[in-house]
């Protein structure tokens, strides 16, 4: 495991220290079992491309029904999370809060939406309310952020398992284990990338942002969207690195071109000078 997975898996194992109010909830006979240390990560090799259920409903902070369809038809950054956790989905979510509020050249709510949906079928408008009010959300995110739950409870679980987030609940802890995930779906609905909290940064967004774009983009972002192919995301380190490959490649021509110009040119003086002698 990284050192930047090991630092993730310990602000979640930090959910226990601060998952008083989930033990009231859980007060009951809990279910045995044992921690998979899976649970902290998607596969994305498996999961990107997988078009989600948008048919579903949801319950936003204000009590109204939607759709999940109704946060599409542009990029849409998706957080699972349950709000009774004040420890590491504070911090995931929070986190997320700072970086898109330095996010510069993509506007939230006009070029993405985002959406925290719970996984916690105990959560309900009072819960949202407290977790929302935590976050102290920036002036910038306040009015493009939803946060929300299931209004069918049954809808989790298959809407978890479509894009591999797994939860565990941990009764000697009385807290849910899971993934530090933001996930970014394409304006049709499928999963592009899946980005972790505590391992990136506002360039990782913006990437995540364009690869979920699909090559759509208005003129503005021409240049971002050229950088972006610059880099490639990297599966070990779990964010966007340089594209040595394309770099090479790049050098190689640059070369090649350049030995073919030198070439030519030596090529017409020795024959210019064949003639003028």
């Amino acid at each position: 495991m990284s050192r930047t997975r090991t630092i993730l898996t310990t602000a979640l194992l930090g959910c226990a220290l601060a998952a008083f109010p989930a033990k009231a909830q859980y007060g009951g006979p809990v279910p045995e079992s044992d921690i998979d240390p899976a649970v902290f990560h998607i596969d994305e090799k498996e999961f990107l491309g997988t078009k989600v259920s948008k048919d579903f409903t949801l319950i936003d902070e204000q009590g109204r029904e939607f759709q999940l369809a109704d946060k599409l038809g542009k990029p849409l950054i998706l957080v699972l999370s349950y709000y009774t956790c004040d420890g590491s989905c504070s911090v995931i979510n929070q986190d997320l809060n700072a970086l898109l509020d330095e996010l510069e050249g993509l506007q939230p709510g006009t070029d993405f939406n985002v959406l925290t949906i719970s996984f916690d079928e105990h959560d309900n408008l009072d819960s949202v309310g407290v977790f929302r009010e935590h976050l102290k959300m920036t002036e910038k995110m306040s009015g493009s952020w939803t946060f929300s739950t299931f209004k069918n409870k049954d809808d989790i679980k298959p809407f978890t398992d479509s894009i591999g987030f797994k939860y565990f609940w941990s009764p000697q802890d009385r807290t849910f284990f899971h993934p530090g995930a933001f996930m970014f779906l394409t304006p049709e609905g499928r999963l592009a990338r899946v980005l972790y909290a505590l391992n990136s940064d506002p360039q990782d967004i913006k990437f995540a942002v364009f690869d979920a774009k699909a090559g759509e983009f208005k003129p503005g972002e021409a240049i971002d969207y050229a950088l972006s192919l610059c880099y490639s995301y990297n599966y070990a380190e779990g964010k966007y690195t340089l594209s040595i490959p394309l770099f090479v490649g790049m050098g190689a021509l640059t070369v090649g071109v350049s030995s073919f110009a030198v070439s030519v040119v030596v090529f017409r003086r020795r024959k210019r000078g064949r003639f003028s002698s």
